[in-house]
Formats: structure tokens, sequence, C-alpha cells
């Protein structure tokens, strides 16, 4: 007999919105009951159920919500694996605490997702008090979670839904301990309003997979990660060094070794920058196989590393940063990955940098080019000036979303015998020098750079007018960079090409 496939499966894991004092005494320390007696303090589910719509519920053990943590959410993950045909989807009671870190581990874990999965709990229990917020987000939850029951269009996303608002799991923070309101999503709307009746801003919500892709969910993570906050005074400590000097003494390739440090840091992404021995723990541990991450302390706006060359210096020391994406997010974002044990260090950090599933607002796209370090000098009689040989260019952005293109040289020292700045010529696809020209259709513009001996600078070229005209996603690119000042050398460690879109939902 066929399975009907109109209905909801909860999943019922403990929190405030199950539990009721385990005394007569109201004051009595609060436990969570089992869901038949969840089920029964809450007879709105009987009124949905005799209106034709299927709920039904499975169980782990309950428990409260700061003890839920990975193990937990490999059960939820499998257990929506295993019940995907049989639902339209799926919603998550669950404590408030640690809710958004299993909305982000679930988001990454929740491959191709075309059914809404609904996370909700309450601040007080329909249990305990007729004055309360259990019952609205549960009942809500499980309507946004049956779009053809609801009437209402589906949301393929991994959601928080709490106090009148839909947001996506792995763009929210809880930003209050008691609250009705206890969540929000600081950069990125929210995906659905609820007020008398429910409203879903479609544009916002992530489309459906493609035609022929299938679910499928990844239960493999590594928790081998951690957070270093930045504060002021921290670099004049041995406290940073600490968490991660371990890793040279255990490689990476262990299995109990630390793979990744989320950097808190301030503003759009900056640390202390006058300890060199400080900013060498993290060149360090990049160097030993750690994938070490920068987030912003700031709940709006971005970490932008090698968008401008005072951001650069964190690039240089091994650093990668995912937009906005908040640390919650990015600390799950990195289990998942790591825990792909045919993953390189490399591909995790140039996959922790693409959005997967609207965890960010924009991605970077890295093409490395295959170039060894060099050096061009422009003299009297000599021309200086450097070929980048052309590579398939990597990504799946589309150029009316490229924010930006850029060529970024590592590790660039720059000198001169004139009096500065440095001028600078770049071209794309120039197949002969004699074409160069600012007629031809390839030329990116004159730059002026400022010199510098350093060996830990990048050198940056804004490419994104010519290159959004010219190349789309897989076409090759190459470079042609001259040097204009006479008197002038530029060297370099390694070139890539740094292409930063805007995701695009609906």
């Amino acid at each position: 007999m066929a399975v009907a496939t109109r209905g909801v499966l909860v999943i019922y894991t403990g929190g405030t919105i199950g539990s009721k004092p385990r005394d007569p005494d109201p004051d009595s320390p609060q436990v969570v009951v089992p869901w038949k007696d969840l089920e029964k303090g809450h007879p709105e589910l009987r009124t949905l159920k005799d209106s034709g719509l299927r709920i039904e519920c499975e169980e782990i053990e309950p428990l409260d919500s700061c003890n839920v943590g990975p193990k937990e959410w490999q059960q939820i993950a499998g257990i929506i694996e295993r019940k995907y045909a049989e639902f339209d989807g799926f919603v998550i009671l669950h404590g408030t605490d640690t809710m958004v870190y299993t909305a982000s581990a679930l988001s990454f874990m929740l491959r191709e997702l075309a059914k809404p999965v609904i996370l909700t709990g309450a601040q007080r229990s329909a249990l305990v008090d007729v004055r309360n917020d259990a019952s609205q987000n549960f009942i809500t939850a499980i309507l946004l979670a049956a779009p053809a029951f609801s009437k209402i269009p589906a949301v393929p996303e991994v959601c928080i839904y709490f106090g009148g608002k839909l947001l996506r799991g792995n763009r929210t923070v809880k930003r209050d301990t008691a609250g009705y309101d206890a969540y929000e999503s600081p950069n990125l709307a929210p995906l659905g309003e609820v007020g008398d009746r429910i409203a879903i801003h479609e544009t916002r919500v992530r489309p459906m997979p493609g035609a022929g892709r299938l679910f499928n969910v990844r239960k493999t993570l590594d928790t081998n990660v951690t957070s270093v906050l930045i504060y002021p005074g921290i670099q004049q400590t041995d406290l940073a060094q600490r968490q991660l000097e371990g890793l040279a003494a255990r490689p990476s390739a262990r299995p109990d070794a630390l793979k990744a440090a989320i950097v808190m840091a301030y503003g759009s992404g900056n640390i202390p920058t006058l300890w060199p021995e400080w900013l060498e723990s993290f060149r360090t541990a990049r160097n030993n196989g750690m994938v070490v991450a920068a987030v912003s302390q700031c709940k709006r706006g971005a970490v932008e590393l090698g968008i401008y060359e005072t951001s650069s210096l964190l690039l240089e020391l091994g650093f990668v940063a995912a937009s906005d994406i908040t640390l919650e997010a990015a600390l799950c974002k990195l289990m998942v990955l790591l825990g792909e044990e045919d993953l390189s260090q490399d591909e995790v950090e140039e996959l922790y940098q693409r959005a997967s599933a609207g965890e960010q607002s924009t991605s970077v796209f890295l093409t490395k080019y295959p170039v060894k370090p060099g050096v061009v000098r422009q003299s009297a009689g000599q021309t200086g000036s450097v070929r980048i040989p052309g590579r398939p260019i990597e990504g799946g952005w589309q150029p009316s979303q490229v924010e930006g293109a850029l060529l970024r040289f590592r590790g660039a020292k720059l000198s001169s015998m004139k009096r500065p700045p440095v001028l600078f010529s770049v071209y794309l696809n120039l197949e002969r020098a004699e074409d160069a020209s600012k007629d031809h259709p390839g030329f990116a513009g004159q730059f002026k750079k400022e010199p510098s001996t350093k060996n830990d600078q990048i050198i940056l070229f804004d490419v994104t007018r010519v290159l959004t005209a010219l190349v789309k996603p897989g076409d090759r690119a190459s470079f042609t960079v001259i040097l204009d000042t006479e008197g002038t050398e530029f060297s370099w460690n390694s070139v890539e090409l740094a292409i930063i879109s805007k995701e695009v939902t609906g």
C-alpha cells in the first residue's frame, strides 16, 4: 500500500517547550515530559488532525538543549533521512540555548533539501502557564512544515520559527534570554512573518533543488574546532598561542588533533598587528595543517580579507573568511567540511568561503594560477612585464552578481628608485605585447601602488569590469601585468584570481 505523503513529522528533543515542574510545587525544578504528555497539553494538534493533517512524532532522548550536540544532530539527520519520503515537512522541538547550532549544523548536513525543516521551542511552556509562547510557536511551525495543507509557498530550508518570524536557521542568532522574540538574523531579513496570516517572502527563500538532484545526508562530523576571541591585550599574552600550539605536537592527520580555529576579530576582520610573534602563531598553525578562519564580533556586516590592501595581512598569514557568516554557523560548517575525509586542507578552505546553504551573503571563488615565484624589473631599455598563463575560471557565479574580481599577487614586494606611486597596466587575455593599449578590450586599467619591501603583503588589481564583460565561469583567462614606472622591481610568490559573488536566492 502506498505511503501517504501528506503530513508532518515532529522530532521531539526536549527543551522548555516540553517541560513542567517535577512536583506539584510550581517552583520545583522543571523536567521534560514524554511526547504523549506534551501532545495532551496542546489540544490544537487534535483540531489539525481532525482537519485531515497527519501529525506523527519521533522522540530522541529528551534533553536540556545545553546538552544537545553533534550526536543528537546525527540522530535528527538520520530520522529525516529515513522518513524523508513519508512527510511533507519536519518540525524539530528544541530548547532555545543551542537551537541556532542545531539549525546551522542541519543546514549543512541535509543536502539538496526540498522540504521544510522547522525548528521551534518556547521561552515558557504551555504545560506551565496559559500565558505562554509555546502554543503559537508549535502550531505555526506545524503549518509552515505542511505548505500544501496551509496553502502557503514551501520553504525548502532549515529554518527557525519563533515569535512571529521565520528565519533562515544558519543566519540566526539568539539575542534574548527571556523575550518571546528571542531570535534575529542580523544580515538577512525574515523569510516569513506571521500575524493573522502566514506571509512567506518568496524572493528571500532558496530555490528548490534542480531537476534530478537527490536529497542526501552528511552525518560524519569532526568536532576538533575551537574559537579564539580577540580582545585588547590578548596579543601580549600567550593565550592564543597555547590554544594553537598543540597542533605542532599533534599533526592534523591525527583524529584528535585540532583541525580549525575560528578567530573572532574586530570589525571587518582586524586583529592587533604590532606583535610579530603573535601574528606568526597563526601562520604557523595554518602551515601545520589547521584551517584558520575569521568571523566578525559585530552582529551586522561582513569580514573582508584582501578586498583592500590594508586588510590583506590576514590573508598572507593564511586566514580565510566567509563574508557575514555567524560564529555558530562557521563552527558547524567547518565540522561538516572537516568530516569529509577526502577533502584536503586547501579544499576545506576554498569550500568554507563559498555559500552552500545560504549561510552568507557572498561567496569567494578562487582560481589559483600555477605560476612560480618570480620577479620583473622596469629599467631603461628593458620592459618589465609578466604574463599569467590562462586557466579556466572557477565558480558558479553570474556576471551580474559579481561584486569584485581581484587579481592577487601574494608574498609580493615592490621597490622603486622613483618617487611613489608605481604605475602598473593590467590586461585580460592580451595575446601580443604589441597590442597593449588603452583601446584593447581587455585593458583593465592603470593602477597606482605604493612601494614596499615587506614580504607579507598582497598586491591586488581590480579587474572586475573587464572580467565580467569578457569571461564567464569555465572560460580561460590570462593576465598581463606591465610595470609603467622606470626603475622599479616587482616580485611575488603566488598568483590567484578571487571572484566575490553575491548569493542569489529566489
